[in-house]
């Protein structure tokens, strides 16, 4: 993995990725937090899903489009301290974009959509 500043990662190498959902999920106030949380941060389409990246301890996944750095970034630094309050115990989120090929698929299958409506990404 490659640090591009801030809180964003670049894979460097295939790594794998497995997406679904929670056996809990997250109760109605915290998706409805983080509706509130993405609304106003340039984001058309957000989902949201269970994930683990390379093997780490599952958590929570958000999709953002459109395909933007600077959005990707407004959503991050939203949605950490919401997630935190209601996650102290599971706070990791990471955060995907919506538009790479290969995976859109899966998150459009697995993940509920958060905010938007289906055909904004």
């Amino acid at each position: 993995m490659k640090h591009l500043g801030g809180h964003t990662w670049q894979a460097t190498e295939p790594m794998s990725i497995e997406i679904g959902r929670p056996a809990i999920p997250p109760s109605q106030d915290a998706l409805a937090a983080l509706r509130d949380a993405v609304s106003d941060t340039g984001a058309t389409l957000v989902y949201w899903f269970w994930v683990s990246v390379a093997g780490d301890p599952p958590h929570l996944g958000l999709a953002v489009a459109p395909n933007d750095p600077v959005i990707e970034d407004r959503v991050g630094r939203k949605v950490e301290p919401i997630w935190k309050a209601y996650s102290p115990h599971n706070s990791m989120c990471d955060i995907f974009r919506l538009g790479e090929h290969g995976i859109d698929s899966v998150i459009l299958k697995e993940g509920e959509l958060l905010f938007g409506t289906e055909g904004n990404a």
